[in-house]
């Protein structure tokens, strides 16, 4: 995991002075209220203990369950105990033997501080009921506290929607890093919006949504493609719409590049009015250019091999 480094020292020098009777004094270097990233071994740290936790209690063998047991009250506050609970409910219950094995394919901390964190997580589950094995993924916002020297989840929220935390305040040190993370994960929100509301009655206006947010590569893939896009977006009959509130947490940002991993539910309307939902998440490769971050790559997040 990398920050930002070299933009923000510039700025700091740069920038972040206040005058008082002719004389320019320091701005106070107060913390973010939002430590993600900033120490970016502290949030290592609290990634893998929650990436420890997630795999406990989302993994079930209902030959072993007194282990299972254990994981939850090792790993879960009580409250999130009641959530797993409900969750595990239908598994629980089945009269066939079933083992869940869950991994953690990617995440990354949407919000941070000393004794508290939300990471939004997308898990790989493989289970196995009487010979039969199913594979998928689900994505979850998991809220931690830390308990004297360990992480515990605290709350569950599967497919999420939420809205951002609170943009960081204008400030020196660490606070610049802080703004800029916050800035990446508002252009990603920028891109999401374009990228994935598509109407087949106004084909035009959704491709060009598509380049006002795109840079690199990806722009280019569009430039090259854009016949065959317009087709298909003409073509398709449907209108996807982007619901409220994508959940979005910035992976890593590295001088003018940045990660950002967001899960989005869309609703797609077919040309006989019926609505369905889709769950996405994604990663979003971005760049900063002068006029702000653009998307220069988008990569689906898959389950594991």
């Amino acid at each position: 995991m990398k920050r930002w480094t070299g933009l923000a020292l510039l700025l700091a020098l740069a920038g972040c002075t206040t005058t008082v009777s002719g004389t320019a004094q320091p701005e106070p270097e107060s913390p973010p209220a939002n430590l993600a990233l900033v120490d970016p071994a502290k949030t290592a740290s609290v990634l893998t203990a929650v990436k420890t936790a997630a795999e406990a209690v989302f993994s079930y063998d209902s030959t072993a369950v007194p282990a299972y047991e254990k994981a939850l009250a090792d790993n879960l506050t009580p409250s999130a105990r009641e959530e797993l609970a409900k969750l595990f409910a239908e598994v629980r219950k089945s009269a066939e033997p079933i083992k869940l094995v869950t991994k953690v394919i990617v995440s990354a901390a949407v919000e941070e501080t000393p004794d508290k964190a939300r990471v939004l997580t997308v898990l790989d589950q493989s289970s196995s009921r009487a010979g039969a094995t199913s594979k998928g993924i689900a994505s979850v916002l998991l809220a931690a506290v830390r308990e004297g020297d360990r992480w515990r989840i605290g709350k569950v929220e599967v497919n999420p929607s939420v809205p951002p935390p609170a943009a960081e305040k204008p400030g020196a040190g660490d606070r610049v890093f802080a703004r800029t993370r916050d800035s990446a994960r508002d252009g990603a929100l920028r891109a999401a919006e374009a990228l994935l509301n598509v109407d087949s009655a106004d084909p035009e206006g959704t491709y060009a949504r598509y380049e006002s947010v795109s840079t690199g590569q990806l722009l280019t893939q569009f430039q090259q493609d854009k016949a065959a896009r317009l087709n298909q977006i003409r073509s398709s009959g449907t209108k996807t719409s982007l619901a409220p509130n994508p959940a979005t947490a910035v992976m890593e940002v590295v001088d003018d590049k940045a990660s950002v991993l967001l899960f989005a539910t869309t609703d797609v309307k077919d040309a006989a009015g019926q609505t369905t939902k889709r769950y996405l998440p994604i990663v979003l490769r971005l760049q900063r250019l002068p006029e702000g971050w653009k998307a220069a790559g988008v990569e689906s997040v898959q389950p594991l091999p």
